[in-house]
């Protein structure tokens, strides 16, 4: 049986369908520049890299966390690579939730144009939005700090961003018309909650501000200017409203390239300020009260922190992390000029054990690269 729009995301199908997305879903184009610019090599030996007594690279390690593709970058050279389950450094492989991070750094861009007024509400730039997001600023939305609590999962939300297919009783049939519908428990204290329609909302209001699609304003404003040696795609439901909290598709060396752009502190792409925030102003309040804060412990190191669609924390070198789930992950060590990019096609959504293996997996690449 092959991958349909109703079992992609299940194993086995999801192994073909993680990077062949626009073979099953509708997608704008995230336009790349003419002249990418060159990652270059500078292979390292990790003869003496030993994670749970496994050497690395292993087929154990790749196999055992379903990856399809990890790049590893020192000093902004390619220090690894590796690519399985028919994927290569051209296929363009879904990063859902890390999708966050970027359209956070498309807010950080917009922000420092004058373009994005973080502190007025939603509805200054979405006036129909539902009535959960009265008195809800552009900052809360980033922050995941909106008070909404929705399920990821429903039905009802898949279909309408175009990843399931529609029933016929669906009483939204398209995102827009979901996010203005939008009912249900709200948290008054406006703690931490994820919630994916959050940033579903983030990229309409983007848009909105901005005047342009999602995908050409992705284009311009980072993918371009970063030199991005790949198109990207965004997926998009009916009306071609963006997925903007799950539906980027990329290659992996083009996500490595945002993870060296924050390490290189922005190169006036990214307002450096913007990674200073994203790096020092979330509530470790917020998130030690949140839903993530068990699953998490002792993921992002000491003080872990949410703040513009980006996990921060400690990892003997402030770390910065992009998440997806079926283990997507983006791994920047500001500090030490370190990079990981890692697609994957797990079996289940959240591998809590998988996960972390691969964060340890990270540190000790650090080690390995600092020689200590």
């Amino acid at each position: 049986m092959s991958a349909t729009l109703e079992n992609w995301r299940t194993p086995p199908h999801n192994i073909w369908a993680f990077h062949n997305v626009d073979k099953l879903i509708a997608t704008h184009t995230i336009p790349k520049p003419s002249n990418p610019s060159p990652l270059k090599d500078n292979l390292k030996s990790f003869d003496n890299f030993t994670l749970q007594q496994q050497a690395f690279p292993s087929r154990a390690f790749h196999s055992h966390t379903n990856t399809d593709g990890l790049v590893i970058l020192h000093k902004g050279a390619i220090a690894y690579e590796y690519y399985a389950n028919a994927n290569t450094a051209t296929s363009k492989h879904i990063l859902m939730s890390m999708s966050k991070s970027l359209t956070g750094l498309v807010a950080g861009i917009l922000s420092s144009r004058g373009q994005l007024d973080l502190t007025a509400q939603v509805k200054k730039y979405v006036p129909s939005a539902s009535k959960l997001y009265d008195n809800v600023t552009v900052q809360e939305v980033l922050d995941m700090r909106t008070g909404v609590k929705y399920d990821d999962n429903t039905h009802a939300y898949r279909a309408a961003a175009g990843w399931n297919p529609l029933r016929g009783d669906e009483d939204a049939k398209t995102l827009h018309s979901f996010i203005e519908r939008l009912d249900g428990e709200v948290d008054e204290k406006r703690g931490f909650n994820y919630s994916s329609v959050n940033t579903d909302l983030l990229g309409w209001i983007l848009e909105a501000a901005s005047g342009k699609p999602l995908a050409d304003l992705m284009g311009e404003v980072l993918w371009k200017p970063m030199g991005a040696e790949s198109e990207a795609w965004v997926t998009v439901d009916s009306e071609g409203s963006p997925r903007a909290a799950g539906g980027v598709c990329a290659t992996v060396r083009d996500v490595a390239r945002v993870g060296q752009l924050i390490a290189d502190g922005g190169r006036g792409i990214v307002p450096k300020e913007w990674i200073e925030d994203m790096l020092h102003k979330g509530s470790a309040e917020a998130w030690a009260n949140g839903p993530f804060a068990k699953f998490f412990e002792g993921l992002l190191g000491s003080a872990p922190a949410y703040r513009d669609c980006w996990y921060s924390g400690d990892m003997k070198g402030k770390v910065l992390m992009a998440l997806g789930i079926f283990g997507q992950q983006l791994i920047v060590d500001v500090e030490n000029d370190i990079v990981m990019a890692k697609t994957s096609s797990m079996e289940a959504p959240m591998q809590v054990e998988k996960t972390r293996l691969q964060t340890a997996a990270f540190q000790e690449v650090k080690r390995v690269l600092l020689g200590s």
